[in-house]
């Protein structure tokens, strides 16, 4: 009886750490990417070829087709990826010069299904847009912390697994 009791208490113990184990919802991933990219607010993105730009507006939000990555440099170039991040097959790092204190993610996705839109100024003094498909969505992110990119692709992935287990209402059960 006396190990019952023991047998019991164990289990008991064991599902209150299982309980615990915090799991993040979508908004709450989202989140937390959105606050990734924020910190890259005020610093400058310089690549091989020199200087490209200064970010003053930075944002991951959910979208109509899952989430929207947009980053806006100082010379008034503003970029926004479109995309399902149930469709990303592979997470890179898109090595950038040396002392620059960015970096930008490369996410690989399943064909040409992110629709990448880049706004600049023309030289007529209107904003020029342009639209196309592409398989692959960047992410600005500071190097100042070692481990942001380790965190950035778990939180991609986290969220790539949570809308892979959303039910689809019209496939099979």
């Amino acid at each position: 009886m006396k190990k019952l009791y023991v047998f019991l208490f164990s289990l008991f113990i064991a599902l209150i750490g299982i309980a615990q184990t915090p799991t993040l919802t979508k908004g709450e991933t989202i989140s937390y990417l959105d606050k990734k990219i924020k910190e890259s607010i005020g610093h400058a993105l310089t690549n091989s070829n020199g200087y490209i730009g200064k970010v003053v507006e930075a944002q991951v939000k959910e979208s109509a087709k899952g989430i929207s990555i947009t980053y806006y440099f100082d010379y008034k170039t503003k970029y926004t990826y479109d995309f399902n991040p149930r469709l990303i097959t592979g997470i890179a790092d898109y090595q950038h010069a040396a002392g620059s204190p960015l970096n930008e993610i490369q996410i690989k996705l399943s064909g040409a299904i992110c629709i990448l839109s880049t706004v600049k100024p023309g030289s007529n003094g209107y904003n020029v847009t342009d639209s196309k498909s592409v398989s692959y969505a960047n992410m600005i992110y500071l190097k100042a912390d070692s481990t942001s990119f380790s965190k950035i692709i778990k939180a991609l992935e986290h969220l790539r697994d949570l809308l892979k287990a959303e039910d689809d209402p019209f496939g099979n059960p």
